[in-house]
């Protein structure tokens, strides 16, 4: 087995990072931003996707996926990119990515404002080859790519591609391999740029120890200030370029994978660099102080490194990043600091010498051969590899096994008294009481009271307080109070209270009590359902959602658009609420409301009628759902077909009188003016009356009777005529 500093075998390399660069010309603007126009408008559009699987013959990527979610965290935080204008993937097919991009462009689109640039960043990680992208296997090219996205009308055009294999793209355009590009930082640049984050010749790398692909994890602390060298608040291309250049050579050049350098064709005109990320509105600022010096690793609370740099003494630093508690490792040739801070949203934390306390280094040589005493840790793996304990034996840590074989390590069976601990856990692990992983879990935890893992969690959680993935999982967590996933989360949360899943989530959410997700691919079953974007079902007494494509089904149904609501109430802000007034064979005079999403409403009626030779009347009432079908352009001719379910009462109220209306109607129907319209139809209608009480007086139309009995079940065609406001 390779290091983890390594790649985990040249088949799950993360791969290369080739960027494409597209750089429009307009008559109203320059580049991602003006140096002379700082607060120009702007509006970023995102397509993220991560897919871990290449095909036959390709072993699934590790971190494509917290490739993806990483770098649209810092887009989103930092980059002006809104979530309305970021459309996110993971483990996506090619049909998904094509119709991401397509619906990129209708937002866009729909979006042109005068004044306003508009750019479009596309990143993807997964796998790909010398002729293209093969998300899930399925090929596309790199001239599709430049294609689709050149039908983006938009101002600016990036492509980030972290793909295995995808370096001969920019052999391809004839490319270099140089340290840098782009020399000029001012203001203005047309034309195009493809980077690779190592030549067509040499092996790309992911690292268990970052948890990432080191070209990405590099560009995203970047980003989120690292490669700030100006100190101007602001990262350009230009800079975490060269950030993540410089530091992904350090990290590799002495693993077994080999250096990777960075190759580049370009070919930009005018002068100027875009603007990726500002840090200045960022409400969450970690600043270094100046005397620090060193390689800083910083963790969040989950575990997870989130920024990795080395610096400089006499350098003024500040990193974006989520508000939360952070871990901070200060490294040096021959000395390890430690120290732990509280990121707020008001004012910036403040990372000072004092706050750093010394630790005890544990030397390992990296695997594959001896270290030379003279390389700094930052490059010669110490630190890197976890000692391999295949069995922790805990009473409560740190009285356990690893901690005797000199702390945190591997385990293949980690099984504890009140609790035990695991650095990584590859098999069983079970305690009475708490569980914890600081890194990946793959296996099954059990534990009970929690199970926590600080990283990503593969197999099965079963726990009768809590589960935990701080960095998603992939598999079954179950539960009897609440299942927790951060990022993405694929397969299956039961718990009786409640679950939830900040980002992407594939498959079922099944709970007594609330689910909860950001975006969801699959089910909602629940008595209260949260979510974002739901391609699927929502199943609950209430449901609440931004984008639906699917069914919400419940009491109540809250979005902003769905395909098929159903519901006592749907309350759908994209959709369409009508009032009608009609009269048919069965009422003179009915009127109802129709309400819902675009295509799929429900119907809400009330008529009167009166009784034959007596002045008294009896109100009839319906309740169905029914498909808007407009007719042509437009919706000034349409098409509706309702099924409705309805009957009598003597009374407004009734007084529990039992008979069955039901009524499929068809109709077609013209706008005269702006709401409102015409509408005619046929309708097919069979009714059940009071079992004392054939009740043929329904309707003046002819009548046939089935089924046996004194009344039966009458049927009958019918008419009707209305208008709609």
């Amino acid at each position: 087995m390779m290091s983890r500093s390594t790649a985990r075998g040249w088949g799950r390399a993360a791969g290369v990072l080739a960027a494409m660069v597209l750089v429009s010309w307009g008559s109203d603007s320059g580049a991602a931003r003006r140096e002379e126009e700082p607060d120009a408008a702007l509006r970023r559009f995102a397509l993220v996707v991560g897919s871990s699987e290449g095909g036959p013959g390709r072993e699934r990527l590790r971190y494509a996926g917290s490739d993806a979610l990483a770098m649209s965290r810092v887009l989103e935080e930092l980059g002006g990119v809104a979530p309305a204008d970021r459309v996110l993937l993971l483990e996506a097919d090619r049909d998904m990515l094509l119709s991401a991009l397509e619906r990129l462009k209708t937002l866009v689109d729909g979006a042109a404002v005068p004044g306003v640039r508009r750019e479009l960043v596309v990143y993807y990680s997964g796998h790909s080859d010398a002729d293209g992208l093969l998300p899930r296997g399925e090929r596309v090219t790199y001239g599709d790519l430049r294609k689709l996205m050149g039908l983006v009308p938009v101002d600016v055009r990036i492509a980030i591609l972290d793909s295995c294999g995808s370096g001969a793209l920019t052999r391809y355009k004839g490319g270099l391999r140089r340290p840098s590009f782009l020399t000029d930082v001012s203001a203005q640049v047309r034309g195009h740029a493809y980077l690779a984050s190592s030549s067509a010749d040499e092996v790309a790398q992911e690292s268990d120890t970052i948890g990432a692909s080191f070209f990405t994890h590099f560009l995203v602390t970047g980003l989120r200030g690292a490669a700030d060298t100006t100190g101007d608040g602001r990262v350009t291309l230009h800079e975490a370029y060269q950030f993540a250049f410089h530091e992904t050579l350090a990290r590799t050049e002495r693993s077994q994978g080999g250096p990777q350098h960075a190759a580049y064709d370009i070919q930009l005109a005018g002068s100027g660099d875009l603007v990726m990320t500002d840090l200045r509105g960022s409400n969450a600022r970690l600043r270094v102080a100046e005397e620090v010096q060193g390689r800083l690793f910083v963790r969040d609370w989950g575990n997870q490194l989130v920024a990795e740099l080395h610096k400089q003494a006499g350098r003024r630093l500040s990193l974006g990043l989520e508000a939360g508690r952070y871990h901070v490792t200060l490294e040096r040739p021959t000395q390890r600091f430690e120290a732990e801070l509280l990121v707020g949203t008001k004012g910036d934390a403040e990372l000072r010498v004092g706050d750093f306390v010394p630790v005890t280094l544990t030397r390992t040589a990296a695997r594959g051969g001896a270290v030379p005493s003279d390389v700094p840790l930052a490059r010669e793996g110490v630190l890197e590899d976890m000692p391999s304990v295949p069995i922790n034996l805990s009473l409560v840590p740190p009285l356990s096994t690893s901690a005797f074989w000199g702390g945190g390590g591997l385990n293949n069976i980690a099984l504890g008294g009140l609790a035990v601990r695991s650095f990584q856990l590859r098999g069983l692990g079970a305690a009475t009481g708490l569980g914890w992983v600081d890194g990946t879990m793959e296996g099954v935890q059990l534990a009970g009271i929690a199970n926590v893992t600080g990283g990503e969690a593969l197999g099965l959680q079963l726990a009768a307080g809590g589960n935990l993935a701080f960095g998603g999982a992939t598999g079954v967590q179950l539960a009897g109070i609440i299942n927790y996933s951060e990022r993405s989360f694929s397969g299956f949360q039961l718990a009786a209270v409640g679950n939830r899943s900040d980002a992407d989530m594939h498959g079922l959410q099944l709970v007594g009590g609330v689910n909860m997700v950001e975006n969801l691919t699959g089910a909602q079953i629940g008595v209260f359902n949260l979510a974002g974007s739901v391609t699927g079902a929502q199943v609950g007494l209430i449901n609440v959602a931004s984008n639906v494509r699917g069914v919400q089904l419940g009491f109540i149904n809250i979005a902003d658009d769905v395909s098929v609501p159903i519901g006592l109430l749907s309350l759908v802000r994209k959709g369409r609420i009508a009032f009608e007034i009609w009269t048919d064979e069965v009422t003179p005079l009915s009127v109802g409301v129709k309400y819902g999403s675009r295509t799929v409403h429900v119907l809400a009626s009330i008529g009167m009628k009166g009784l034959e030779g007596d002045d008294s009347w009896r109100t009839v009432t319906s309740l169905g759902v029914g498909v808007h079908l407009p007719l042509g352009d437009g919706d000034r001719y349409y098409a509706d077909v309702d099924l409705s379910l309805g009957g009598w009462q003597p009374k407004l109220f009734g007084d529990g009188t039992k008979n069955n209306l039901y009524r499929l109607r068809g109709s077609v129907g013209w706008e005269l003016k702006r709401r409102f319209a015409l509408f005619g139809g046929v309708s097919l209608n069979a009714y059940t009356p009071p079992d004392d009480n054939p009740d043929k007086g329904m309707t003046w139309m002819p009548q046939f009777q089935t089924g046996r009995g004194p009344t039966g079940t009458r049927m009958w065609p019918g008419l009707f005529l209305g208008v709609r406001i």
